[in-house]
């Protein structure tokens, strides 16, 4: 039976072949340094095959580490496309686990270690990765994430990525900033704003003189929005645009999960962590409500789609996807693809002369009372500085961890980090002369540089590649520090700053995509699963009523009859079982 489970883990993953070092420090890896190391998927096969052949991995076993000076080398296990979640399955109900597992996809690290799964790796990681412990310390957010207290004593049961800045998110709100500024003017001087394009077929080539009344090129807050939404009112009636709207909003007139609704004082109208750490229910509070009043106000205006409720297949991000592709819509919800002049159509429609810019969640400074204003959104997607790294099993007990902890320890220093993150440079490219992988792709001088500002920039070959060379060119796989803050990617400065708006904001209170049912008693699990599901129902059915004004945002009855409403559900109790796994598994 064990032979049959060897052989359908192994039909099931890609066994990549044995990685050993040549050259530099130290002599072949031996059996106590060659490990084993499922990862999550291998780089795009049009580059390579095996994740051996990595140029970024190769230079790295070139290296002795640890105090003996030892190399270590590693067996790929590569999970085929499609087949990612079955193969960790396999291999977990198997038992015939791998030395070092990524952790893209597994249970935390406290139950890993506690099912069996993976090692408590504390003495290692104190004895061998003096990078890896003093960037945990540095940061509060880091030293959360990544250790875990036992009986007040500080455990490792993994080895985090840890980033230097927020990332990129996929979407964000955007709006017609081309309407801004034809139909806008400055409203301290009244003076018509000037600005377009500054070279043709560059859809980010685009210069203005825009100001907020905020005072400021972006919007901040609430009433910026408002002040966009009239312009956009007299740009649809010039364009004759009867049949559009200023703004789309999600179907149910919220999105759980935050965004918009955590404008407003508060968090998610479930459940998120307030500033003290207390799990909150939020679908009853004065934040909620003061929401549902901004939403109202708008659908009034008819700056909302009137028929918002009734999109309810659109994603999130593409709601009435027509209307915004046709150049309808001046604020929506929408991809990277969206921005600048990108969707542009050349045909002379409403999309003429487009131009998109990203806006970031607004503070609110109109609705409700002082606590619901001059609050900075909170329950926001993106702005994670701590993500999944790698566990170490029990199949690699036996094994020098120590090497192994001080080969991994470099990628938490900035020439390790670098390799993570971007690949080799000129002179580690010239020391791996039996791979030619980056002369091949025309980078015989590594792929990134530094540039004038002092930024690491990617070699313009990367910086203009869609089809995935840069991860080819790192070893991504590897735990360490991923550099954000200091790395130029290459792209233009317009739609940099409309990246960077969508993650102005850290995520602080929502916990719902961190503590999963994986962490919780099966009983807990069903009792907020329970809870939630009817709260939600509820919720999503009747919060529409208070937008179209079918019930009275304003009136304390009809509140009365919703807060009711949501207590028979007892979610409370839900927010009683939430809190010591929020205390456990801190998020942010």
């Amino acid at each position: 039976m064990k032979k049959q489970l060897i052989a359908l883990t192994l039909a099931c993953l890609m066994l990549v072949g044995l990685l050993t070092g040549c050259g530099g420090g130290g002599g072949s890896a031996g059996d106590d340094t060659t490990f084993s190391w499922w990862i999550y998927s291998g780089a795009n096969s049009s580059f390579y095959t095996e994740y051996q052949e990595n140029p970024a991995v190769q230079y790295t076993l070139t290296k002795g580490y640890g105090s003996e000076d030892k190399k270590v080398a590693f067996e790929f296990w590569a999970a085929a496309p499609g087949k990612e979640a079955d193969n960790y399955s396999t291999m977990l109900v198997s038992g015939d686990l791998p030395d070092i597992i990524d952790e893209v996809i597994s249970d935390p690290p406290p139950v890993m270690v506690e099912k069996g799964y993976a090692l408590d790796i504390t003495e290692y990681v104190e004895r061998n990765m003096p990078n890896y412990v003093a960037l945990v310390h540095s940061n509060d957010t880091y030293r959360k994430n990544a250790v875990v207290m036992v009986d007040g004593e500080e455990h490792y049961y993994d080895l985090k990525t840890i980033l230097d800045a927020p990332e990129d998110v996929f979407q964000g709100f955007q709006y017609r900033r081309d309407w801004i500024v034809k139909y806008g003017t400055n409203p301290q001087t009244g003076a018509p704003f000037t600005g377009g394009y500054t070279a043709e077929n560059d859809p980010d080539a685009w210069t203005d003189d825009v100001v907020f009344p905020s005072g400021g090129p972006d919007p901040i807050y609430i009433s910026d929005w408002e002040w966009m939404f009239e312009i956009f009112e007299k740009a649809m009636a010039d364009l004759g645009i009867d049949d559009s709207y200023c703004m789309s909003i999600y179907y149910p007139g919220f999105t759980w999960s935050g965004g918009l609704l955590s404008c407003f004082g508060g968090g998610v109208n479930l459940w998120y962590q307030d500033e003290n750490g207390k799990v909150q229910f939020g679908g009853d509070q004065k934040y909620f409500r003061a929401y549902l009043e901004c939403m109202h106000a708008w659908y009034e205006k008819g700056w909302l789609d009137q028929d918002f409720y009734q999109r309810t297949s659109d994603a999130f991000y593409q709601i009435d996807e027509t209307a915004v592709r046709q150049g309808k819509v001046g604020m929506f919800n929408g991809e990277q693809s969206k921005l600048g002049g990108r969707m542009d159509m050349k045909d002379g429609g409403y999309t003429e002369g487009i131009f998109v810019a990203a806006a970031p969640y607004p503070i609110n400074d109109i609705y409700g009372d002082a606590d619901c204003q001059g609050k900075a959104p909170n329950c926001v997607m993106g702005g994670d500085l701590v993500s999944g790294g790698v566990l170490i099993t029990p199949k690699a007990a036996e094994k020098d961890l120590d090497t192994l902890c001080a080969y991994l320890d470099q990628f938490y220093a900035e020439e390790g980090a670098l390799i993570k993150t971007l690949g080799l440079n000129a002179d580690q490219v010239a020391e791996l002369s039996d791979n030619t992988f980056y002369s091949d792709y025309g980078m015989p001088n590594g792929c990134y540089f530094v540039n004038d500002e002092g930024k690491y920039e990617k070699d313009p070959i990367l910086a203009q590649d869609s089809g995935g060379l840069g991860t080819a060119c790192g070893f991504n796989k590897a735990p360490g520090l991923q550099l954000v803050a200091n790395v130029d990617l290459g792209l233009a400065d317009t739609y940099q700053a409309s990246l960077d708006q969508w993650v102005k904001y850290p995520n602080t209170a929502f916990f719902q995509g961190s503590i999963t049912t994986n962490m919780m008693t099966a009983e807990d699990t069903q009792t907020v699963t329970e809870i939630q599901s009817h709260a939600l129902e509820y919720m999503t059915n009747n919060a529409v009523n208070f937008i179209t004004g079918a019930k009275d945002i304003t009136s304390d009855d009809d509140w009365g009859v919703w807060c009711k409403a949501l207590a028979k559900y007892n979610y409370q109790k839900a927010s009683d079982i939430f809190q010591p796994y929020v205390d456990q598994y801190p998020f942010a």
